[in-house]
């Protein structure tokens, strides 16, 4: 058994990083089954995303994973 990491040791800006990367992994793949609307569904939300992040300082690193999200999401609609 691995045992829980100490709660004072743990960034909360990695943990939302971690999240934020889960989540648009899930969502890309998610709206890639779904077919085409979906996509352009998901290409809505990652303005969104970009626009939110946008405001917030300390987030700036996390625009690399919404662009990467992104892009797949692009490639994805020009095959």
């Amino acid at each position: 058994m691995i045992p829980a990491p100490d709660p004072a040791s743990v960034d909360p800006h990695e943990v939302a990083r971690a999240n934020l990367v889960e989540s648009l992994a899930s969502m890309v793949a998610l709206s890639i089954e779904g077919g085409e609307s979906e996509v352009w569904a998901a290409l809505g939300s990652i303005d969104v995303i970009r626009i939110t992040l946008a405001k917030v300082t300390g987030f700036d690193d996390f625009l690399e994973d919404v662009d990467a999200a992104e892009r797949t999401l692009r490639l994805y609609l020009s095959t």
